[in-house]
């Protein structure tokens, strides 16, 4: 039989808190923490009624932590997002051995308010992947082979997702191209190589991250990626200007090309040398990311066609590509007002 008992509890800072310790068979079970001694009572009272009314209706109570059901989900997803182990131990970390009846929706808010200060793209994807946790509970409580209680209704979707304008993109400047470069070199050895591939390819961090010698021809001058995001292989042209510096350091192995000296099965993190380099060069509000974007607007600007840059950018859909239209619709206008006000001129 569940009951409940208050404690009172004296803080150091002289205030003081009630905690309502919820029992069965003398065990306790779960405690909850209040300023008012009323609203403890009031929380164990309701945790009663809704147990007792659980039983009546021949409901069992949530026996799963939330990270048994990480583990779980991660044993089962069969997906290709390499960021999504990082992202599901990110949340492992908030909930621990939380029960999944007591993730609700405020809690979950709660727990994503310090992501609202970053980028739109950042929030959404945190809750894009507790929500694909969530909603493998669910399904799974859906299985009538599954005898356990996980829960009925995934929280997240009573939570709402930030707008993001995907139209806005960051690419450099005349001015801040040229010192990027340079900050670059003067940081030298293969963070050069890395942003000037970054910079002349388009390829996405993880494709350099998970680059290997043997993936270059460089009689071709080509980067034979087998692990994209899209989940299709392409061959990525290297331009010459990055094949030469390429050729500075090749090697004839199958080892990481940007490979991590502590560790030869990962990729180097240059996360303190671009943040060096982006002070040296002066460069404001500019993500690695973003070594990509400015790759497609260069390419935009310089009059090729959306499908031209969706190939050599790998993406799937001209969707994607769609937010350098406006580049490439500027080229045209300037071609057709020069051409046009010559042939018109008396």
């Amino acid at each position: 039989m569940l009951n409940f008992h208050i404690i009172k509890v004296d803080l150091k800072n002289g205030e003081t808190r009630y905690r309502t310790i919820l029992t069965k068979s003398g065990k306790g079970i779960k405690t909850k923490t209040f300023r008012r001694k009323q609203d403890a009572r009031t929380w164990g009272t309701r945790s009663i009624l809704e147990h007792q009314e659980h039983e009546a209706k021949g409901i069992r109570p949530c026996t799963i932590p939330f990270v048994r059901l990480a583990d779980e989900y991660m044993a089962w997803w069969p997906g290709k997002d390499h960021d999504r182990a990082r992202l599901v131990q990110w949340w492992t970390k908030q909930f621990g051995s939380t029960m999944l009846t007591d993730i609700t929706p405020d809690v979950i808010r709660l727990k994503l308010k310090p992501k609202r200060t970053l980028a739109a793209a950042t929030y959404n994807k945190h809750l894009a992947v507790l929500s694909s946790i969530l909603d493998f509970a669910a399904r799974q409580q859906e299985d009538d082979s599954v005898l356990e209680q996980y829960i009925e209704e995934n929280p997240c979707s009573k939570v709402r997702s930030l707008t993001v304008n995907n139209k806005i993109v960051r690419f450099l400047t005349d001015q801040e191209k040229p010192r990027l470069i340079r900050a670059a070199q003067e940081i030298g050895g293969k963070f050069y190589l890395k942003v000037l591939m970054a910079l002349s390819t388009g390829m996405r961090k993880g494709e350099l991250d998970r680059l290997r010698w043997s993936d270059i021809d460089f009689e071709r001058g080509l980067a034979i990626l087998h692990d994209t995001k899209n989940g299709e292989s392409r061959h990525s042209p290297i331009p010459t200007v990055a094949l030469n510096e390429l050729k500075k350091h090749r090697e004839i192995s199958n080892d990481l090309i940007f490979t991590s000296k502590l560790n030869p099965d990962k990729p180097m993190d240059y996360r303190k040398q671009w943040a060096n380099c982006l002070k040296v060069a002066n460069i404001k509000n500019f993500r690695w990311h973003d070594l990509r974007h400015d790759t497609a607007s260069t390419l935009a600007r310089d009059g090729r066609t959306l499908k031209e840059i969706a190939e050599i950018l790998g993406h799937k859909s001209l969707i994607s590509t769609d937010r350098y239209a406006h580049l490439c619709t500027e080229h045209k206008s300037n071609i057709l007002n020069e051409t046009i006000n010559k042939s018109l001129i008396l």
